[in-house]
């Protein structure tokens, strides 16, 4: 019988300093790293999101979620939110998207 992957996409609170991240997973032992927010609603915006592009096929390599990542603004998640934005990520973060998770 032939696996079939799971997607997994999860919204992780990180208490020490109040904001959520968002990561999702198509794959064994790979994790995307999203986005980061400062309330939960805009964290699972995001989420929503990226299960709307995946439902429509938009999300099948490591390059349609770069671009995907690209598109995620604080604005395009969050309305009416005049909280300064995250930092970006660094542009090495583009290149280790699909990392394998070390064991």
């Amino acid at each position: 019988m032939a696996r079939r992957n799971q997607v997994i996409a999860v919204v992780i609170k990180q208490y020490g300093t109040g904001l959520y991240r968002t990561c999702v997973s198509m794959e064994q032992d790979n994790v995307t790293f999203l986005s980061t927010h400062r309330d939960e609603r805009s964290a699972n915006e995001t989420i929503n999101l990226f299960w709307q592009a995946y439902n429509e096929g938009q999300l099948r390599t490591p390059e349609d979620m770069a671009i995907f990542i690209g598109t995620i603004q604080p604005g395009n998640a969050q309305s009416g939110s005049n909280q300064p934005a995250p930092p970006p990520l660094p542009p090495a973060a583009s290149q280790q998207l699909f990392l394998p998770l070390a064991a």
